[in-house]
């Protein structure tokens, strides 16, 4: 039995159909494996740009500052922990070394895309994501998210991380994309908005 709390995934087709999406698109465009340090990354810029642009993410993950950036913690302990409990119906992780506990297992869809909740905009925001950074290493991303400026490099200073992460992986602070628009009303109630319509 694992010891990791059974994640509960908010808006769990979107999430799951966008990461059978962007695995399979990122296979088909890019002749590239998708793997799960690259596709938390890519999940957390596609919620960040979407906020940025219309105030609204994508999926209503919450996001913790972990050391190798902002990670959709429920995504990856269903996928690496509880062997795709909620998720296993889109996608399942295959261990490149089964004796392993890291996270770089292989994602891989299991069943088809299903663009039902997805809007215009959003199909859009996910097919640019890919062409930009659907090549890039899992470390290319890492380090784009740990730039200054950036939420994850924000909090990390703020809460003296760095000392934390000598030693350890993971912390227990989120990230409040909500951040990225304090200055537009107009988006932050879109944000709220959607929020509150992505949690099930």
């Amino acid at each position: 039995m694992s010891s990791y709390n059974q994640p509960t995934i908010p808006n769990l087709d979107k999430v799951g159909n966008l990461i059978i999406y962007l695995a399979d698109e990122i296979e088909k465009r890019h002749h590239l494996p998708l793997f799960l340090t690259k596709l938390l990354k890519l999940i957390y810029i596609i919620d960040e740009i979407s906020v940025k642009e219309t105030g609204a993410p994508v999926t209503g993950l919450e996001y913790r500052v972990w050391k190798m950036g902002p990670v959709a913690y429920d995504v990856y302990a269903d996928l690496m922990k509880n062997r795709s409990e909620q998720l296993g119906f889109f996608a399942e992780a295959k261990k490149s070394d089964p004796a392993s506990d890291r996270d770089w297992a292989l994602i891989k869809s299991v069943n088809k895309f299903d663009d039902s909740d997805f809007s215009d905009y959003e199909m859009d925001l996910v097919d640019k994501i890919i062409n930009d950074y659907g090549a890039d290493t899992d470390v290319d991303l890492i380090e784009r998210l740990h730039e200054e400026g950036t939420l994850w490099r924000k909090i990390v200073d703020e809460r003296h991380l760095d000392e934390l992460f000598r030693n350890k992986s993971t912390s227990s602070f989120t990230i409040n994309l909500a951040e990225l628009i304090a200055d537009d009303k107009q988006k932050l109630e879109a944000f709220k908005t959607a929020k509150d319509s992505l949690k099930l």
